[in-house]
């Protein structure tokens, strides 16, 4: 069929091409659409063996935002997860993370999310970003006692923030 074809493309490409990774996310973006989650993560090995590490966070975002997609997103969550716990401040990471659960729309784990985001130790420009998203998602599901948390939340972080300036 098709998949046989596309697959046969996509080895000669990644042979040819073994440092791009585009030729290796689409490979793996075509075996999530066609329903081939197991060889798809056989192919993420392959794929982080073969990548400089430099794309590895890339690479693994991407793939997880296919498990989400295509895949489950349970899946998709502990591949978050892994890279969160080796690059927890990695903005980028958790913004896609966070988009990624928006679209499931189950609001606990929204909120659990947030509430990880929040106690980090981030920058101030950082901090303000996700304080920012957390109260246009309480705003949005029109939720006052959650988007009340979430000022006072940020409050308190400014308020321990200017006192560890001054101390």
């Amino acid at each position: 069929g098709d998949g046989a074809a596309a697959d046969g493309v996509f080895t000669a490409a990644s042979k040819k091409f073994r440092s791009d990774k585009r030729v290796w996310l689409a490979w793996l973006s075509s075996l999530m659409r066609r329903g081939q989650h197991e060889t798809a993560k056989e192919l993420l090995q392959r794929t982080v063996d073969t990548l400089p590490k430099a794309d590895h966070v890339e690479v693994l975002s991407k793939y997880a935002q296919l498990e989400f997609r295509y895949g489950l997103a349970e899946r998709g969550r502990t591949v978050f997860d892994g890279m969160l716990s080796s690059f927890p401040k990695r903005v980028d990471v958790w913004s896609v993370y966070i988009d990624m659960e928006l679209r499931e729309k189950d609001d606990a784990v929204i909120r659990r999310l947030f509430e990880r985001v929040v106690s980090l130790k981030l920058s101030s420009k950082k901090i303000k970003f996700f304080f920012g998203r957390y109260l246009a998602y309480a705003r949005s599901i029109n939720d006052a006692d959650l988007a009340q948390h979430v000022k006072e939340a940020a409050r308190a972080w400014v308020e321990k923030a200017t006192a560890t300036e001054t101390s």
